[in-house]
């Protein structure tokens, strides 16, 4: 066997994983990759789930389960919305209504809206930064005491042994913390909260 074709064959799937989520998900999409990382550092979100557990009739999408507070949603993404016929839109709502879901529907463009596209991947880029326990809990309990901080009050408070913000970042990819980037770049003006 030649080694290109070894590489073919053991070449893994690419798979997005959070604690949000309740198992591995396939990224068939760099898009569906992005939209998730933005959905996972979303306070409202509490669980993102293949739709394989899906009753009714087939939905001829691709997408995830995104839980939010206010509602589940079937998530899908593409580069530009389709164009459909209202009778395909409704036969679509229902085929999600019959499941209990809403069609959230993404774009590139959508997506791709800044600060919070750059911010999250940004964010997402430490996930695999490591954060000592003594520096977790001095975190915890800064936030626990004071509340919400930025990212340099929070330094200046607890003088942490890492580089703070990768460390926020860290435990915001395992939903420890909440850092405020729907509306500024992350930076250390970033406001952490305690989950």
């Amino acid at each position: 066997m030649r080694p290109s074709q070894f590489h073919l064959r053991t070449a893994s799937p690419t798979l997005f994983v959070g604690p949000k989520c309740r198992a591995a998900i396939r990224i068939f999409n760099p898009l569906l990759r992005y939209a998730l990382q933005q959905a996972s550092l979303e306070p409202d979100v509490h669980a993102i789930r293949k739709p394989s557990d899906l009753l009714g009739p087939p939905i001829p999408l691709k997408g995830v389960v995104v839980e939010r507070i206010d509602a589940t949603f079937f998530l899908t993404v593409c580069e530009s919305r389709p164009a459909r016929s209202n009778g395909e839109l409704g036969q679509l709502i229902r085929a999600l209504a019959g499941n209990g879901l809403r069609l959230l529907e993404r774009d590139a463009s959508d997506i791709k809206t800044e600060p919070f596209f750059s911010s999250a991947r940004e964010v997402w880029s430490h996930q695999r930064y490591p954060v000592s326990v003594r520096d977790r809990l001095k975190i915890a309990a800064a936030l626990n005491e004071d509340g919400p901080q930025t990212v340099l009050e929070l330094e200046e408070r607890i003088r942490p042994s890492c580089d703070l913000l990768a460390a926020v970042c860290a435990l915001a990819c395992e939903d420890r913390v909440v850092l405020n980037i729907g509306d500024a770049p992350l930076s250390p003006d970033t406001i952490i909260t305690i989950r």
